[in-house]
């Protein structure tokens, strides 16, 4: 977030600073005792193209107390404005014209970067969402972790990718000249985002029961990346992945123990609240849940990410060998 300090009076009450929020929320933060109608908020410009206003609310500050009689004993004071879409991207100049007599306008000139964050209608949206449109499933993933990628590159062919989705990493071990195949659910959603010729044929639809539909050891390795946690019977695949491989498989799953690693920050990794989510693995438990099956396993981490000033890494990764 970058904060531009103004500190000074406006219209009877405190102007602090401005907030300016990649996800495109700006913020004008200060303090007025009393009422205070919406139609005064400022006018606020981004490169020239207004912002429309948002919203305003009040927040507690122990420096000022609220006047006599107010609804809410709170003087502080935000008004939010939202970027439109069309208008996000990199700018230069926010402009703020304060729109009171003799104010003006001011000026700040700063490079800003901005996101397009998953469910950005939730900053503006009227409508009640329910836990099914937050956390419930979507579509198989559009890229590949470039990590996962890199450990994918190091397994001998033929490799089995379990449970592959729209099927981009056998589409990426093909291009560098592995033999690949995918195996994934016979959904209605995954018949729609496998288009004909997907992979080349390469990938099979299947009920979810066990035996898939592979001989004993038909791949030299296996890869399940980001699967395990939302399969009921983990103990079942992981013995069929055993049973298909004749020398690897590899595994990564979210790493759980970035749950409690968040706690003082009130933060859970968003992958972690996915609802299909059935596991939710630590080091520990899919050592044990992989030993009986492997004469080695080996633990790596996947996608170093920070809680503030706390680091935690996104995934487990387990290359086990039979």
């Amino acid at each position: 977030m970058t904060i531009f300090p103004i500190s000074r009076p406006a219209l009877g009450g405190f102007i602090d600073r401005v907030e300016v929020d990649p996800a495109g929320v700006v913020r004008i933060v200060g303090w007025h005792r009393g009422d205070y109608d919406e139609a005064q908020a400022p006018a606020v410009s981004l490169d020239g193209q207004a912002i429309p206003f948002l919203q305003q609310f009040r927040f507690l500050r122990n420096d000022v107390t609220a006047a006599e009689g107010e609804l809410f004993k709170q003087a502080g004071l935000v008004w939010e404005y939202l970027l439109p879409q069309s208008q996000i991207g990199d700018a230069a100049i926010l402009e703020i014209d304060f729109g009171w007599e003799g104010e003006g306008k001011t000026r700040f000139e700063a490079e800003l970067h901005f996101l397009h964050p998953h469910h950005r209608e939730l900053l503006e949206t009227s409508t009640v969402f329910h836990r099914a449109q937050i956390y419930g499933p979507g579509p198989p993933n559009t890229s590949i972790h470039p990590q996962i990628l890199e450990l994918a590159q190091q397994l001998k062919g033929p490799v089995l990718d379990f449970g592959c989705g729209r099927g981009l990493l056998v589409e990426n071990l093909v291009a560098l000249g592995v033999e690949a195949h995918g195996l994934e659910l016979d959904t209605p959603t995954m018949r729609e985002c496998l288009p004909a010729g997907r992979a080349n044929g390469r990938i099979t639809l299947y009920d979810g029961t066990f035996p898939t539909p592979f001989a004993s050891g038909e791949f030299v390795s296996v890869i399940c990346s980001e699967v395990l946690e939302h399969i009921a019977d983990y103990e079942a695949a992981i013995r069929e992945m055993a049973r298909l491989a004749r020398e690897r498989v590899l595994f990564t799953v979210p790493d759980a123990s970035a749950i409690p690693l968040g706690y003082r920050h009130g933060a859970v990794p968003w992958h972690l609240m996915e609802s299909t989510h059935c596991n939710f693995f630590t080091q520990q438990s899919l050592k044990r849940a992989l030993t009986p099956h492997f004469s080695k396993v080996e633990f790596g981490r996947v996608g170093r990410a920070q809680f503030n000033d706390t680091s935690y890494y996104v995934s487990l990764a387990a290359l086990c060998v039979k």
